[in-house]
């Protein structure tokens, strides 16, 4: 460890990694969002110490990650795989974890890798929302395509779906 880790920052970080999983982007605003509300000085210091405090946590999460208690790529994976357990599809889980400040290209690769059967998952959605599904009927069709976008899934899924369906 060549630079000084600031203790409090890191025993803050510790703690929230035992609490869940985080990537480095949502740690990095907690800790700092945390740390924000105990600077007591004037304006002009207040400026100079939240530049110091964020130099200061760019380092935790560096030795966070050099240690290997969070890694970045793992979280998308886990939360990959949560969020299509729990029904959703690719467009929402890629924008949800943009929204979390996650690298897009390294999502829109694991999402591809990984062996998740969105079609089966969004067929599944469907039978759980409605019992009883007419597909010959339009206005149905329209519920259930607007339901599956809703929900984040492709058009090729929604394809699939219906095909199943008729």
């Amino acid at each position: 460890m060549d630079k000084k880790i600031n203790k409090l920052i890191l025993n803050k970080a510790v703690q929230l990694l035992a609490q869940r999983d985080h990537s480095s982007y949502e740690l990095t605003n907690k800790i700092i969002q945390f740390f924000t509300k105990k600077i007591k000085c004037s304006e002009d210091e207040y400026y100079e110490q939240l530049n110091q405090l964020k130099i200061e946590t760019a380092d935790v999460i560096q030795y966070c990650t050099n240690q290997n208690w969070m890694n970045d790529t793992q979280y998308i994976e886990k939360y990959i795989v949560m969020r299509a357990n729990k029904g959703y599809g690719r467009y929402k889980i890629a924008m949800e974890l943009k929204q979390r400040g996650l690298p897009t290209d390294l999502t829109n690769k694991l999402l591809c890798m990984l062996d998740i059967n969105w079609s089966y998952n969004a067929h599944k959605q469907l039978l759980k929302k409605f019992k009883q599904i007419n597909a010959k009927n339009i206005l149905e069709k329209q519920r259930i395509v607007q339901f599956l976008i809703t929900r984040g899934y492709t058009q090729d899924d929604i394809k699939d779906v219906y095909n199943l369906l008729t």
